[in-house]
């Protein structure tokens, strides 16, 4: 980067290069496979090692849900998963953020694609899982409704069960190399809605196209680390070579 290029124009000239040498790699593999013309996109690449899980990690989680778990039971149950408002639903749908009915195996798409990734998003969680008390609010309610007793113990108790022995290095507490080990139900309301820059991208390009399948690269600040053909019947991994 020279010294009057910005951090930003600097990012934009290593997302296209990076971007190029995913579509050269797709290039030839559409031609040794015969394959259509496919969207190629660009996610971040999770490229930290395992560790076995902290005990201080661990005992910090669990000290900051039960202070969250305290302030979520200062009220009566109550279920506070009703949808976004209209404002912030419209502002996901212009993002393209929103899952299309006209692709109904999209959420598979996603996970394959997030998989890709590994989760660099999660690297933010942290000992807090993004679990605030509107989040332990909703799985208040809804064991509730399911018709069990839920206390503050018994809550702990069900997240703590949940604790990996091995997470990535540095990264939330539950992230592991098979994804988020906590059930969807108990995961954040942040974690259940979220979907990057790149998802968001794959979504509008899948729509715009109607394909079902598309190229998936995850790369980190310097090289392309993997990448796949990801489609309805899963992903394939495809070797990667100097760009």
């Amino acid at each position: 980067m020279s010294s009057r290029e910005s951090p930003i124009a600097a990012q934009r000239a290593r997302n296209a290069r990076l971007t190029t040498q995913a579509e050269q790699i797709a290039l030839a593999d559409r031609a040794e496979h015969g394959l259509p013309e496919l969207p190629v996109i660009l996610l971040p690449a999770n490229s930290r090692n395992t560790t076995e899980l902290p005990e201080e990690s661990r005992d910090a989680f669990l000290d900051k849900l039960r202070g969250t778990i305290a302030e979520a039971f200062l009220e009566a149950v109550r279920d506070n998963s009703a949808p976004m408002s209209a404002e912030a639903t419209q502002a996901r749908e212009d993002a393209g953020w929103a899952l299309p009915a006209s692709i109904p195996a999209m959420p598979d798409l996603i996970g394959a694609s997030c998989g890709t990734c590994r989760g660099e998003c999660c690297t933010a969680g942290g000992t807090h899982g993004f679990l605030h008390a509107d989040s332990i609010m909703r799985v208040r309610a809804q064991l509730t409704d399911d018709g069990e007793t839920v206390t503050p113990e018994s809550l702990e108790a069900r997240y703590a069960s949940h604790l990996p022995t091995r997470h990535y290095r540095g990264s939330c507490v539950f992230h592991t190399t098979a994804g988020c080990n906590l059930p969807r139900a108990l995961r954040s309301n942040l974690c259940n809605r979220y979907v990057c820059g790149g998802l968001a991208q794959l979504t509008r390009a899948l729509v715009s196209t109607a394909q079902t399948s598309a190229y998936v690269a995850a790369a980190d600040s310097v090289h392309l680390r993997r990448m796949a053909l990801v489609t309805v019947m899963g992903s394939r991994s495809l070797a990667l070579r100097d760009g």
